[in-house]
């Protein structure tokens, strides 16, 4: 973590509220803030119920950390990006997932998933849908989303929402997962969130997804072994 990638997403110099002004508008804001909210609500509930292992890569201690729910509150109200992901830089899942659900109904062979985990998901598709409809900048930030995903919710049928968000349910999971400093300085916020530790988690989530970004884009522009030159 010492040795970031530059942003891909670059911020001018100056607070992390640089974003509400420019990609995301209040609404925005606020929406994802809820959707925060309700991601942390759901996972407190499944520790509870032992069953976190359901939202892959989320930490115990984080859940432990929300002991004030007021404060993580206003710490989701302050975030420009998700604290979870649904696999939103792979643009080929997407484009399959998508075409599937929209093709033959298929939900009968699902396997069966937790009914709060789908209504979640379902609230982050629409969310998600409506930024690669308007702000496709905005929806990069939001949730680190690669370009064919943006193009392949661009062109979603809002009547296979239902079905898509039964399919790719088992998919949700906590962003940054592996990265431990992440989630190390999220705890000390959902403590004590005061302005100079929100800041910090603001920019450090930000420099993680700049850096998975550009190595992303690396890969993509590596040539094919065997391509011809």
């Amino acid at each position: 973590m010492s040795r970031q990638q530059p942003l891909a997403l670059a911020p001018p110099a100056g607070p992390a509220s640089w974003s509400e002004r420019t990609l995301l508008d209040h609404a925005m804001r606020r929406a994802l803030g809820s959707l925060n909210l309700a991601f942390l609500n759901l996972a407190t509930e499944l520790a509870e119920e032992g069953r976190l292992r359901l939202i892959s890569g989320m930490p115990p201690r984080a859940i432990d950390a929300l002991i004030d729910p007021a404060a993580g509150r206003r710490l989701c109200e302050r975030l420009p990006y998700a604290l979870f992901d649904l696999r939103f830089g792979d643009g080929g899942f997407w484009q399959g997932e998508i075409a599937a659900a929209g093709g033959v109904q298929d939900a009968g062979h699902l396997p069966a998933a937790d009914e709060r985990i789908v209504a979640f998901v379902r609230a982050v598709i629409m969310l998600a849908w409506h930024l690669a409809q308007t702000r496709a900048a905005g929806a990069r930030l939001v949730f680190g989303t690669a370009p064919a995903t943006i193009a392949a919710l661009s062109s979603m049928s809002v009547a296979t929402v239902e079905r898509l968000a039964r399919r790719v349910a088992p998919a949700l999971t906590a962003r940054f997962g592996s990265r431990t400093r992440f989630w190390l300085q999220f705890e000390g916020c959902a403590v004590h969130p005061d302005d100079q530790a929100v800041n910090l988690l603001q920019q450090l989530g930000l420099q993680i997804q700049g850096a998975d970004s550009a190595r992303l884009q690396a890969l993509q522009r590596r040539p094919k072994r065997g391509a011809v030159a």
